[in-house]
């Protein structure tokens, strides 16, 4: 079971992630939850992750293939709380130029 509290503020859904791996063993269940947000009307999403200390390809697969998802529907995708292996992994991919990453959820919600 994926560890993970969601809420919603000001009309945006904030997921923070509490788990320590977010990889092939974690990443099926929060695919689901990612398709459940969709389905809900979750267009704009704040993926907080200061929980996350190991992220593999299937970890960054799930938050590459949110951001595609929420902007082919005209919302985004924003990302708070990297650091460690997960901020060198999306340094090294360049997705740290790419999407937008906040170091906390609260800045990240600051003017979505």
């Amino acid at each position: 079971m994926l560890k993970h509290e969601l809420t919603e503020q000001a009309g945006v859904v904030v997921l923070r992630v509490q788990e320590e791996n977010l990889d092939a063993l974690t990443v099926p269940e929060a695919r689901l939850l990612v398709e459940q947000l969709v389905e809900r009307g979750g267009i704009k999403v704040v993926f907080e992750m200061s929980a996350v200390k190991v992220i593999d390809s299937s970890g960054v697969a799930i938050i590459v293939s949110l951001f595609k998802r929420l902007r082919a529907l005209g919302g985004a995708v924003r990302v708070a709380g990297v650091a460690g292996q997960p901020k060198d992994i999306f340094a090294m991919l360049r997705l740290d130029q790419a999407l937008p990453i906040f170091p906390t959820a609260d800045e990240a919600l600051k003017g979505f």
